[in-house]
C-alpha cells in the first residue's frame, strides 16, 4: 500500500499511534466534504479536528489497519465523484 494523492485529498497509510498498537493515517484536503464524509465510515473510531486542512483519522481496533484504510480510501474516492452544485442549478432542477 503506498501514499495514495487525489487532486481532491491525500490519505496517508495507516502507521501505529499509542502504546495499545492503535492504527491511524493522515487526511489532508482543502474541503471539508471529506472530514465529514469519513465521520460515517464504520472502521473510524475518531477524527481528529482538521488543522491545516490534515487530520489524523483513527482506525477501530476490530478492524484490519489495510483493509480499513482500503475502505477509508473507497468512501473518500465516492466523495471526490459528487458534484456540488450551486445553490441556484439545485432550485433550477426541481422545476423541472
Amino acid at each position: 500500500m503506498s501514499d495514495s494523492r487525489s487532486p481532491a485529498f491525500v490519505l496517508g497509510e495507516p502507521q501505529p499511534i499509542g502504546i495499545n498498537t492503535r492504527y491511524a493515517c493522515w487526511l489532508t484536503s482543502s474541503e471539508d466534504r471529506f472530514f465529514k464524509a469519513i465521520l460515517r465510515v464504520g472502521c473510524v473510531a475518531s477524527v481528529s479536528a482538521p488543522q491545516d486542512n490534515r487530520a489524523l483519522v483513527e482506525i477501530r481496533n476490530d478492524h484490519d489497519p489495510d483493509e480499513a484504510w482500503h475502505w477509508v480510501r473507497t468512501e473518500l474516492e465516492e466523495t471526490s465523484r459528487r458534484v456540488i452544485l450551486d445553490p441556484i442549478w439545485e432550485e433550477a432542477l426541481w422545476l423541472l
